[in-house]
C-alpha cells in the first residue's frame, strides 16, 4: 500500500503564522528596549572615556580646561579673524594620535578610530563638522571654508561641552601687523577654580537632528554644519541664544529654568531655529519616545527621553534635561569663561 503524504492545511498554516506574528509583537518591543538600553550604556561609556581624556588634557596643560573650538591658525602661526583654515575642536585635543607623525592630519579624513565620540543611538553616530572630507557631509552640505579644508574635529560627533567651562575661540589677542588689540571676553578656565566639580556638567550629548545643527557659514555664508557648538545653562532675554555670549556683553542673560527649554525639540528645531536656551540642542536620545510632563512646567508635550551627562569630576549620569536646571545649578554657579 502506498502511504499518503501528510501536509498542513490552510487553517493550520494560518494558525502558525498568527502565533509567530503574536510572538514577534510581544518580543519586538522588549528587544528594542534592550537594544536602546545597550546604546545608552555604550554612550555613557564613551562619555567616561571623554572624561578621562579631558582629565589628561587638564594635567598636561597646567590645570586648564580645553576650548570648545578655535579658529585654526595659518601654517605660519598667524592668528586669523575668520576660520579660512577651518576649526580646531575640543575632540581633537583629547584624541591621542590626532597630530602624530608622519601624517598628522589624515586622522581627520576618516571615521576609523573615532568611536569614542559617537553615540549608537544617533544616525551615523553623530553630526559632521563644518569642514570635512568628501562624502561625510550631512544633508549634502558643502564645506564652509572650501572642499580642501578639513576641521580638526571628530568626523562624527555626538557630544558637546559646557560653554561656561570651555571657552569659544573669541579671546583677547593681538592680530599680527594690526595696530590694536582685538578684544573678546572669553578666557581659559582652571578646573580647580570651579566649585562643586561633582555637580557641574562638563559635557553632554548632542541632538541627533542634523537640520538643528545648520547655521550660516562664517566664511562662505552658506548653510553649514554647526556641530562644534557648545551649550550653556543660561537663557537669553530678548536675543537669540545661538549667538556667542560676547555678542551681547553678558548683561542680557540669566540662568535658565525649565520653562525656558523647548519641550519637544524633535518637532520644532530646524535649520536656523531661534532658541531661548542652547540646552535645546542637547539630545534627548535614550529610552522610548513618549510625551508627558516634567516638574516645574505646565506643558504636557515634553519629549521624555533621557540624556547622558558627564560631570567635571568624571562621573556620568543619565537623566532628563529638565533635571539639570530648575535651580539645581548643574551648568555652573557662574559663567567661568566670561568671569573676569
Amino acid at each position: 500500500m502506498r502511504s499518503r503524504n501528510q501536509a498542513f492545511t490552510l487553517v493550520e498554516l494560518l494558525v502558525v503564522i498568527g502565533i509567530i506574528a503574536l510572538l514577534i509583537s510581544i518580543l519586538l518591543p522588549a528587544l528594542n528596549k534592550a537594544r536602546e538600553a545597550a546604546n545608552a550604556i555604550k554612550c555613557s561609556a564613551n562619555l567616561h572615556a571623554i572624561g578621562a581624556g579631558m582629565a589628561n588634557y587638564i594635567v598636561n596643560y597646567k590645570g586648564v580646561l580645553p576650548p570648545s573650538n578655535m579658529y585654526r591658525t595659518s601654517d605660519t602661526g598667524d592668528v586669523l579673524t575668520t576660520p579660512t583654515n577651518g576649526f580646531v575642536h575640543w575632540s581633537s585635543y583629547i584624541y591621542n594620535d590626532a597630530y602624530a607623525a608622519p601624517a598628522p592630519y589624515n586622522v581627520f579624513r576618516t571615521t576609523t578610530g573615532w568611536g569614542m565620540f559617537q553615540c549608537p543611538s544617533l544616525l551615523n553616530g553623530g553630526l559632521a563638522p563644518a569642514n570635512t572630507f568628501a562624502g561625510n557631509n550631512d544633508s549634502a552640505l558643502q564645506n564652509d571654508a572650501g572642499p580642501n579644508v578639513v576641521d580638526f574635529q571628530a568626523p562624527r560627533l555626538a557630544y558637546t561641552v559646557n560653554e561656561a567651562l570651555c571657552p569659544r575661540g573669541y579671546m583677547t589677542y593681538l592680530q599680527p601687523g594690526a595696530p590694536a588689540t582685538v578684544n573678546y571676553p572669553y578666557h581659559f578656565v582652571q578646573a580647580a577654580h570651579i566649585r562643586n566639580s561633582g555637580g557641574v556638567i562638563l559635557a553632554a550629548e548632542l541632538s541627533g537632528i542634523p537640520s538643528a545643527a545648520i547655521s550660516s557659514g562664517l566664511v562662505s555664508g552658506n548653510d553649514t554644519s554647526n556641530s562644534r557648538r557648545p551649550v550653556n545653562g543660561v537663557r537669553a532675554v530678548g536675543f537669540n541664544a545661538s549667538y556667542p555670549m560676547s555678542a551681547n556683553n553678558n548683561h542680557q542673560w540669566v540662568w535658565a529654568t525649565v520653562t525656558a527649554l523647548t519641550s519637544n525639540p524633535t518637532l520644532s528645531l530646524s535649520a536656523g531655529s531661534s532658541v531661548n536656551c542652547t540646552l535645546d540642542y542637547v539630545g534627548r536620545n535614550h529610552g522610548t519616545y513618549k510625551l508627558g510632563s516634567v516638574p516645574g512646567d505646565t506643558r504636557h508635550d515634553w519629549d521624555l527621553r533621557k540624556t547622558n551627562f558627564l560631570y567635571l569630576d568624571g562621573h556620568v549620569e543619565t537623566k532628563h534635561i529638565s533635571d539639570t536646571v530648575a535651580g539645581n545649578g548643574q551648568w555652573g554657579d557662574q559663567f567661568y569663561t566670561l568671569d573676569n
